[in-house]
């Protein structure tokens, strides 16, 4: 029971943190680095903006490849209505196998 404990803990932290930051909504910005291979690329995609197509402003999706092409920036803006949102979005994120980090 500590354990589920301290991930409540964890998470009302997050929450906190996210809403002393940002006023929600808003278009909030995350940086993934993934491999470069094509599927990775549409589940992160997919992972990113499954909340639907209300989620994605005009620059929603950025993706730079690393010099020698094996691994893929991705810059993503989301459409979140609050800090739970977020914090759906980065659980659904690092669920993709293939991403590596998430900033």
């Amino acid at each position: 029971m500590s354990d589920e404990l301290s991930k409540d803990e964890e998470r009302a932290r997050a929450i906190a943190l996210l809403e002393a930051n940002h006023a929600f909504p808003t278009d909030y910005g995350i940086s993934v680095i993934a491999h470069s291979a094509e599927e990775v690329v549409a589940r992160v995609a997919a992972a990113a903006f499954e909340d639907g197509p209300a989620e994605r402003p005009a620059s929603a999706h950025e993706m730079r490849p690393s010099s020698g092409g094996k691994y893929i920036s991705h810059r993503l803006t989301i459409r979140c209505e609050d800090a739970d949102h977020v914090l759906r979005v980065y659980a659904r994120l690092r669920a993709v196998d293939g991403v590596l980090t998430i900033l």
